[in-house]
């Protein structure tokens, strides 16, 4: 079960250490980042031809992919999109209709037509400048392309420079403001019956066309929504000249309530311009870049999956943005799509695990500031007679209004956990008092109501769950679902973590702990868990929301023998039936999270080489495409992102209150080294295995939390910011771990040799001229199954 949280305690030394030793103690990162990330900018020397294969480009909020449409021979385009593009439209007869009422909204594209047809393109995305560059050859010439998406401000630059003979033509060309979902419906489309009947038959007045003017040399492009319930305008202005240099430059904004998109798109232009004119717009996007990636630092022997992790890092910076909307399934690419919200029953919650790890924390803290932001409206996702409770449904727009009727509210349970993860990583104990607490109570409430308003008349004098859900396995509705067991375990508890720790003494902290001591036991049979009690884990089932107990919530954890045999049992029996079982489902059985989800449970679990497995199944997945995209018919982003968490887990993991270290780490990566991967508890850490051997671990506490660190270096000589660690500072437990006391801004480094014959540089993995920019839509990428299904040729 899940043990200590990082709340301080005094350690006491059982161990003889050696003299002082004082020299520096922190691990040398030497990185030139340009050259590192040039190894890895993807490449394309095809041309793109659909949403999967493009290059794209994004600061979190404003964004574009560029791709050949399809039936075009002298056009390519690029596909503009706002991630908070939401529609705004009231319920229809009580009914919310998220699908078609408050969804994802396409916005448009600008034509880049040129006199000749295109032939062949050379483009490169430069990670570091986070800059699309290249040329596009055509049968009368060619021209040289450099775009990007400013990253602090709502500017897209693009610029061609036409040669030969060649000239281009830039024009705006915008979608209609319609559901995706509505127009498949309308087609004939989606499942039958219930409320997708309802969907079919609720009223959908198309809004205005869109309005268009110019003023100053900018063109707009204003899109009202139906009854003026939101706006978005798209602004232009191309300086230069077609057969030469042009520039294009681009502004989106989507307000609501406000009215005030066009003011806001015009003033972005003008300052983009002024900018330009003092040479700061390209520095200043730059500057940005260039001190994100240094945050932490990441290498290893195999090229392929160094290069696939670090393309998570540029797109989850280019994805996400502090103060931007929750990350859902598109990001700021639209595609037309079926899946046109946030969705939280997995998600949601497996894009917000990879910021933490690398220590990337402020593009992450989108998640709890928009659930700060729109709490009010969590409480109107329950019924009325439900006071002081709060609830989200599995799918919902940017606001969070989406009814959750009167069921366990489980999907905010989780995406609280996130909440909680991101607190703890951050070390941020008074957000976690003043931000978490509130919510998870509420939220707690939820549950109480559900109990009361459900009981259940059993012998045994546990409280059991009359009916909840296990999201997305078939026939996953029953009593006692270890999914809604997991979270409330974990809910409760940490209520009663927050209450002991800031001494508050809520008066409902008896009552969770009620739950705690009488909530049913996890439902289990000879294959590990099951899905709840008359549920057992049979048919194929590509989440894994029935072990949600050990992974992510560590309420059962491979801490002693018996429960490491049950999660062992419970990983390999899931996928054994998900992978191998021979019955059919409708949903795709194996998906991108099920491998990624597998690599970071068997790294849990100590098996390293299943989990590396997994890495390598996620990146042959036929889904997973050459520029690292995924998409099931329709994209999710989140699957490629996780990929970039099992690595972190694979390396570092920091669950039930300890750190270790390289715990997961396959033998194939006997070169690998990392630098300031951030841990709960708000520690950094960085460590060097060279030729099979850690060469040293080095811990920085950011917030004087208790630390707790298993390491592979036997007998390894400790110091503490350069100095022999005292007999009160360093104690080794039964069980391996070393427990050190220290204080906010302490560093702790362990070696096997003295610290001043230690090697503590770390520098990246050299690679193979063979090996470099593995990704994109080249010659290389034809290895890769994605390459093959998205662009077959």
């Amino acid at each position: 079960m899940r043990v200590s949280k990082f709340i301080p305690f005094v350690l006491v030394l059982a161990t003889t250490l050696i003299g002082v030793i004082a020299v520096p103690n922190s691990a040398e990162a030497k990185i030139g980042y340009k050259e590192f990330l040039g190894n890895h900018d993807m490449v394309w020397d095809r041309i793109p031809n659909r949403w999967e294969v493009a290059p794209f480009s994004g600061n979190g909020n404003v964004g574009f992919t560029f791709y050949q449409p399809k039936g075009a021979k002298n056009v390519i385009s690029i596909f503009t999109s706002r991630h908070d593009y939401y529609d705004h439209r009231l319920p229809y007869e009580g009914n919310q209709c998220l699908w078609i009422y408050r969804c994802r909204l396409p916005l448009g594209h600008f034509n880049l037509t040129s006199k000749g047809d295109i032939t062949g393109v050379d483009l490169r995305l430069d990670l570091w400048n986070a800059e699309l560059v290249g040329t596009i050859a055509t049968t009368a010439g060619s021209y040289r392309v450099r775009a990007l998406t400013h990253r602090t401000s709502d500017v897209i630059y693009f610029e061609t420079d036409a040669s030969d003979g060649e000239s281009v033509k830039i024009s705006w060309h915008p979608e209609l403001a319609k559901s995706s979902v509505r127009q498949t419906l309308e087609r004939g489309g989606g499942p039958k019956g219930g409320f997708w009947d309802i969907m079919r038959k609720a009223p959908y007045p198309l809004p205005p066309e869109p309005e268009l003017s110019e003023a100053d040399g900018i063109q707009f492009c204003l899109q009202k929504l139906y009854q003026h319930r939101g706006e978005t305008t798209t602004a232009w202005e191309t300086l230069g000249v077609a057969d030469g240099k042009q520039t294009l430059l681009a502004s989106v904004h989507h307000s609501f309530p406000e009215k005030n998109s066009k003011a806001t798109v015009q003033a972005n232009l003008q300052q983009a311009k002024e900018s330009l004119k003092a040479q700061k717009f390209i520095a200043t996007h730059r500057q940005w870049w260039h001190a994100y990636y240094p945050k932490s630092f990441l290498t290893m022997n195999d090229p392929e999956k160094e290069a696939f992790y670090w393309i998570q890092m540029y797109k989850l910076a280019s994805a996400m943005s502090e103060d931007g909307p929750i990350l859902d399934v598109l990001g700021p690419w639209y595609h037309y799509t079926f899946w046109p919200m946030v969705w939280g029953d997995l998600n949601v919650q497996l894009i917000y695990w990879t910021h933490l790890t690398a220590n990337r924390m402020s593009v992450g803290a989108s998640l709890p500031n928009n659930l700060d932001k729109y709490a009010h409206n969590l409480e109107k996702n329950v019924p009325e007679r439900w006071k002081d409770s709060m609830a989200l449904g599995a799918l919902f727009p940017q606001d969070c209004l989406s009814y959750d009727n009167a069921k366990t509210p489980d999907m905010l349970a989780w995406i609280l956990h996130n909440y909680w993860l991101h607190c703890e990583y951050a070390g941020d104990r008074k957000r976690m008092r003043d931000g978490l607490f509130p919510l998870l109570r509420k939220n707690v409430n939820g549950y109480l109501n559900y109990l009361r308003e459900n009981p259940v008349k059993a012998d045994d004098g546990k409280i059991h769950i009359k009916k909840s859900w296990s999201p997305e396995y078939p026939g996953g509705r029953g009593q006692d679902i270890n999914f809604t067991i997991g979270l409330l375990r974990w809910a409760c508890r940490t209520l009663i973590d927050i209450d002991k720790e800031h001494q508050l003494n809520d008066p409902l902290a008896s009552k969770w702990q009620h739950v705690l001591d009488h909530l049913v036991d996890f439902q289990t049979d000879e294959n590990g868990l099951r899905i709840g009690k008359t549920i057992p884990f049979e048919k194929p089932h590509r989440h894994y929301s029935h072990l949600l107990p050990f992974f992510p919530l560590s309420e059962i954890t491979p801490e002693n023998p018996k429960d490491a045999k049950l999660l062992k049992t419970s990983v390999d029996h899931w996928l054994d039936v998900t992978i191998n079982g021979k019955e059919k489902v409708k949903a795709m059985p194996v998906t991108g999270y099920t491998a990624t989800g597998a690599a970071s449970m068997y790294a849990r679990l100590g098996d390293a080489e299943k989990a590396a497995y997994y890495l390598d199944f996620l990146i042959n997945h036929k889904n997973v495409s050459p520029t690292t995209m995924y998409a099931e018919g329709n994209p999710v982003i989140e699957s490629p992102l996780s990929f970039a968490s099992s690595v972190h887990d694979m390396l570092l993991q920091s669950w039930g209150g300890k750190i270790r270290v390289l715990h997961g780490t396959p033998k194939a990566w006997a070169d690998v080294a990392f630098h300031q991967l951030r841990t709960e508890g708000a520690f950094l850490v960085s460590a060097k295995k060279k030729a099979g051997v850690t060469q040293f671990v080095t811990v920085k506490s950011l917030a004087g939390s208790p630390c707790q660190v298993q390491i592979d270096i036997s007998n390894p000589i400790i110091t503490i910011n350069g100095e022999q660690a005292k007999p009160a500072q360093v104690t080794k437990t039964a069980d391996g771990f070393y427990t050190i006391d220290l204080q906010q801004g302490d560093r702790v480094t362990f070696t096997p040799v003295a610290l001043d014959q230690a090697d503590l540089s770390i520098v990246p993995i050299p690679v193979p001229v063979d090996k470099r920019n593995a990704f994109g839509l080249n010659d290389q990428t034809i290895r890769l199954p994605g390459h093959r299904f998205y662009f077959p040729e």
